[in-house]
């Protein structure tokens, strides 16, 4: 099964685009993006500023932890892959300690006692093993990407299914909405600078790329990479 997703990367990646074609598909990219901004604004923003508004912060850290710790499995996984050694050994001891003292991650007593959170996905690993990027592509309800993120996002999916399989079809429903929230309401400060922009969707595509390429530095641009 590895076998034929690596291949399947590589033939889905197999053209790679120079800088001036990162967005090969901009006309299709800026329907989508349209719509994505309607729905935000209809459904999703309101959602969030409710909740952020109405719900204890205390209850809200609680979620934030909680969902945090489910994605610090999936990091580990990547940091072993791409062989992290020093991240992953950390990021093993913040999965034991808020699996267990922190009640299956509703505190987070890792950072308390020095151990700090990293962040790795299926993307980044596939940058590290030298997938090409491809174009930038903005998905329906998603949002942004890239031919390399869309295949990197399916196979975390497929492991945060993994950690839920033993929930009933209606706690997987409520834990994807109530982290869908979370995150929206942590992008809530970037909802008025995109609205603030004479064209957002340029804005959203540069914020996107330039903190993918952050992240698969590991922060440590290259010096003619910065920025």
């Amino acid at each position: 099964m590895k076998n034929l997703l690596t291949s399947f990367l590589f033939l889905t990646l197999s053209f790679a685009v120079t800088a001036e074609d990162i967005d090969l598909f901009e006309d299709t990219n800026r329907v989508i993006f349209e719509f994505n901004q309607g729905l935000d604004e209809a459904v999703f923003e309101p959602t969030a500023k409710a909740y952020k508004e109405n719900i204890p912060k205390t209850a809200q850290t609680r979620v934030s932890d909680f969902f945090s710790n489910i994605e610090d499995v999936g990091t580990l996984g990547n940091e072993l892959t791409q062989f992290e050694l020093v991240n992953s050994v950390n990021t093993l001891g913040r999965v034991l300690i808020n699996s267990t003292v922190g009640l299956l991650g509703l505190f987070d007593v890792a950072s308390e006692i020095g151990l700090e959170k990293t962040s790795e996905d299926f993307g980044q690993t596939m940058a590290v093993w030298g997938a090409p990027e491809g174009s930038f592509v903005v998905l329906p309800v998603l949002g942004p990407s890239t031919l390399r993120g869309v295949t990197g996002k399916a196979v975390d999916n497929s492991t945060y299914v993994k950690q839920v399989r033993s929930l009933d079809a209606t706690e997987k429903t409520v834990m994807t909405a109530m982290q869908a929230v979370d995150i929206r309401v942590k992008l809530l400060p970037a909802t008025d600078l995109l609205k603030k922009a004479d064209d957002p969707y340029i804005v959203m595509r540069s914020s996107y790329l330039q903190k993918r390429k952050y992240d698969v530095h590991n922060g440590n641009l290259p010096d003619d990479d910065e920025f």
